[in-house]
């Protein structure tokens, strides 16, 4: 009986996890193609189920549309690379959220932030980011993709920074906290007046 149970511990221990293979901590970490999120390696724009439904790696589900989050910290990344960003992206209500619209014509039917307790918006793609909606938190929206943002909309943003470097960014329709925070084609939160965030 002993030794079975010596042979049975012995074979416990050298079991081979393939999951070990595929854990991550960056991009170089993964082989053939595949993208490190969320600690894992993964073949970019496949997931084996949709990324609300899923354990965090805090072991607490992520709400809809976070592709990685914090829950306990109420901090959430919406990654266009990974997630669907052809509909309309919302932060989820009470949360932090990175919004990353890199890829093109991402987040073109509306970002809401307004139930956000702040929203950092990357518009990257060519022709990303439409009717940006933040809300009283800091928001912060990088125009940086050609065409890129077609009306952010942050009057009830406590501190809102809108910047415009990406060729013909930012054409339409940007309103700020006040007139006296326009900053070029954008808005800025530099001013007294354009912060009042507690």
């Amino acid at each position: 009986m002993k030794y079975v149970l010596l042979v049975l511990a012995i074979a416990g221990c050298s079991i081979h996890h393939r999951s070990d293979e595929f854990t991550c901590t960056t991009n170089r970490d993964c082989t053939g193609g595949r993208v490190c999120d969320t600690g894992l390696c993964v073949v970019p724009g496949t997931i084996d189920a949709p990324k609300g439904d899923g354990p965090s790696l805090d072991g607490n589900s992520c709400p809809s549309p976070c592709t990685s989050c914090n829950v306990a910290q109420k901090t959430c990344t919406i990654n266009c690379t990974s997630a669907n960003c052809s509909n309309a992206v919302t932060c989820p209500m009470g949360y932090r959220c990175d919004i990353l619209c890199n890829t093109d014509n991402s987040c073109r039917n509306g970002v809401n932030c307004q139930q956000s307790l702040s929203c950092s918006v990357e518009c990257s793609g060519k022709s990303a980011c439409q009717n940006v909606a933040c809300g009283p938190g800091p928001c912060d929206v990088a125009c940086t993709g050609t065409s890129s943002c077609r009306g952010v909309q942050c009057g009830s943003s406590c501190a809102c920074d809108v910047t415009c470097t990406g060729l013909q960014s930012c054409a339409d329709s940007i309103v700020c906290t006040s007139f006296g925070c326009k900053s070029g084609l954008g808005c800025t939160s530099v001013p007294a007046l354009c912060h009042s965030c507690q």
